[in-house]
């Protein structure tokens, strides 16, 4: 029973959607919804469904406008002639007092709970105050709204018929940031996630607003995609093993393709994620749960061919996107129960395999040595993310996972190459150049499984004054790393997280490990957990600052290093993520944006930086924008449901957007504009 302000008493409990519509606003996890109206949605009169916020915690995705008749819309008329027309015209065409509703992009959103609420609560600091209309009243003025936004919210989109999209390996090797379009993983080979656009800037960003929402109809998993987008085509990923093409401009569906895996592909991690695909030429790349490479049509979706990574699929599958580079399309692997990582390359107009490294090396290859036994046949070491690559001089980075068993090391005595290390590897021929091993013979699951950031800059007190090729890494074991990423020569190592498991970093680069000769069966709280100080989740750089933008974890786990079991260690008291940013070169800390202190999940996702002044980035539920010299919140909106993709940022006909998956929806932002664009439809779209 809930009570509000003293008046009235209603059941959360009454129904099953009901109560779960209750806990959604309860758990503060539906944006925006205020108990006064969920008690007005809830009366059978009103004819609003809030059952789908159980499951669907967005209500610009679910809460739609029940009153749309022709009498409606007229009796909607009356009312804003009434209530409205003084400041806004008798038809919406705006004045002096108030801005525009009709044939524009509305400020505060385009969905039917965008209207609704933004009538019902005001716009603090403006002349617009709250209205509390009847429900029925309210969803009236709304239909009216919609009625002279036509053209805005609710015209059919021009979508092409068909599409002729080409990417150039020309093209990818010269993008240092990504532009107009969002053509790799990571925005660019060398992955810096930050992007020259600056429409939406740390002036303006305040007035961002949903543009459309495109709804997961099928069942999905977790969805961590982050698209590609190419001239105004939008290609994204739900797991475990579809891809959609979609106008960037409207959410408007394409074409699909969905590939059929064995139904024992899609247990585990590697069937519930799917993070991204690769572009080149006319072509798309998805790699599948049940470790298979697929290229298809980038303008029809028809399947060109298919390859296999690796024939045992109860234990490989893939949850990363592929990279394309010159004629390679290369991808890693996720390995389920132990298996043995491999990085492969694949000729992408025929599926032919070019090369193939093996993480863990065979019988008579330098560094089996470092895994007892027979330890190394099923020693894991997935190659699970997607990596980087140096055009100039042919040098593919790949981070490597943890060894298996997890945390039972006397199982596999020794360093586990190349477990935990970024590899270096000849982007041609697959030849490895160099290693580095961030956390030799691992126990706490802490692999370096994160984006390696390629940078060329002058380090300070360089007496030679010339420029070095550096690859910089916020590891998951919580130490930020500089290596010179021509020869893998160890530069420095910082904590950028709390950390009680190494006194320090050696010269070589190598920790020195607190709990190395414990043999006590008593748990020791280490720091960071075997979550890590940060996990896959993408960082950012911008150049101009100097600064790495990391996002992080802090919390710690009860680890007992005389137990052997394969049993995670027990979390440890209250965690908090938060954005960190980092002087790239030394690893210390600028500024950081932390986020509420909770004591389970540890839910947040990647970041994406542009020359705007902003870091976008998320937790939990939050999507927000942050000063990128300051870390000062600029703006925020609950997505409803938890964001644990890596936003991207594209530009088209001039106007630049931000696209975020959130749950079961992408969500795509933009700022107002007084006149919309001829092939964009800004209607809410369900596949």
């Amino acid at each position: 029973m809930y009570r509000f302000g003293g008046l009235i008493d209603f059941n959360c409990g009454s129904r099953r959607s009901n109560a779960g519509a209750c806990g959604a606003v309860k758990s503060n996890r539906a944006t925006g919804i205020s108990w006064t109206d969920l008690l007005d949605f809830m009366r059978p009169s009103s004819g609003v469904s809030v059952g789908f916020l159980i499951n669907r915690r967005n209500p610009h995705a679910v809460i739609r406008n029940p009153r749309t008749t022709d009498s409606d819309i007229l009796a909607g008329t009356s009312l804003f002639i009434e209530h409205c027309a003084a400041c806004h015209g008798g038809r919406g065409q705006g004045s002096v007092a108030a801005p525009a509703l009709a044939g524009v992009t509305l400020k505060h959103g385009v969905s039917d709970w965008a209207v609704y609420s933004t009538i019902r609560n005001g716009v603090p600091n403006t002349a617009m105050a709250p209205h509390m209309f009847e429900g029925k009243e309210l969803w009236q003025i709304v239909s009216f709204i919609r009625s002279i936004n036509v053209t805005a919210i609710s015209g059919k989109p021009k979508i092409k018929k068909s599409i002729n999209i080409n990417v150039p390996y020309q093209e990818l090797e010269t993008l240092s940031h990504p532009a107009e379009d969002w053509l790799t993983y990571s925005g660019s080979y060398r992955s810096n996630r930050n992007s020259s656009l600056k429409e939406i800037n740390k002036n303006n960003v305040h007035q961002l607003s949903l543009k459309w929402t495109h709804q997961f109809s099928q069942k999905y998993g977790r969805v961590e995609t982050s698209p590609i987008v190419r001239k105004g085509i939008m290609y994204m990923t739900v797991p475990p093993n579809r891809l959609i093409a979609l106008d960037a401009l409207s959410g408007k569906r394409i074409w699909e393709f969905k590939h059929k895996a064995p139904k024992k592909a899609t247990g585990g991690y590697a069937g519930v994620v799917n993070r991204g695909v690769a572009i080149m030429d006319d072509k798309i790349f998805l790699a599948s749960s049940d470790a298979k490479l697929i290229a298809l049509s980038a303008n029809t979706g028809r399947k060109l061919w298919e390859s296999v990574i690796e024939e045992d699929i109860s234990l490989y599958g893939v949850t990363s996107a592929p990279l394309a580079y010159k004629d390679f399309i290369v991808t890693g692997i996720s390995t389920k129960r132990g298996g043995r990582g491999v990085i492969v390359a694949y000729d992408i107009n025929t599926g032919a395999e070019k090369w193939r490294f093996h993480a863990i090396p065979g019988p008579g290859k330098k560094g089996n040595e470092t895994w007892s036994g027979d330890s190394w046949k099923s020693g894991g070491a997935s190659t699970w993310l997607t990596g980087s690559y140096d055009v100039e001089h042919d040098i593919l980075y790949w981070g490597v996972g943890n060894p298996k068993p997890d945390y039972i090391k006397s199982a596999r005595m020794g360093d586990n190459l190349y477990s935990n290390s970024v590899v270096a590897l000849r982007g041609s021929t697959g030849e490895i150049l160099w290693h580095f091993q961030f956390s030799p013979g691992d126990n706490h699951d802490w692999d370096a499984a994160q984006i390696p950031v390629l940078v060329d800059h002058v380090l300070e007190g360089d007496s030679s004054g010339q420029e070095r090729k550096l690859l910089l890494w916020a590891n998951r074991n919580g130490f930020y790393y500089v290596l010179d990423r021509l020869t893998g020569e160890f530069i420095q190592a910082t904590p950028f997280v709390h950390q009680t498991w190494a006194e320090r970093i050696d010269d070589n680069g190598r920790p020195v490990l607190k709990t190395e000769n414990l043999k006590s069966r008593d748990g020791v709280l280490v720091f960071p957990s075997n979550k890590g100080g940060t996990n896959w989740w993408s960082p950012s750089y911008d150049p101009n600052l100097g600064l790495m933008f990391v996002p992080t974890l802090e919390t710690g786990m009860v680890f007992f290093p005389g137990m052997e079991t394969n049993s995670p260690p027990i979390p440890a008291g209250p965690i908090y993520t938060a954005v960190r940013a980092l002087n790239a070169f030394t690893g210390e800390l600028v500024w950081e944006y932390r986020n509420e202190i909770r004591t389970k999940d540890n839910t947040t996702g990647g970041l994406l930086s542009t020359q705007g002044g902003i870091v976008f980035g998320s937790d939990m539920s939050e999507f927000f924008a942050l000063d990128s010299q300051t870390g000062e919140l600029l703006w925020s909106m609950n997505a409803g449901e938890k964001i644990e993709g890596t936003p991207v940022t594209f530009s088209r006909n001039g106007k630049q957007y931000v696209v975020v998956a959130a749950g079961g929806d992408m969500m795509t932002f933009g700022l107002p504009d007084h006149r919309i664009k001829s092939d964009g439809d800004l209607a809410n779209q369900t596949e």
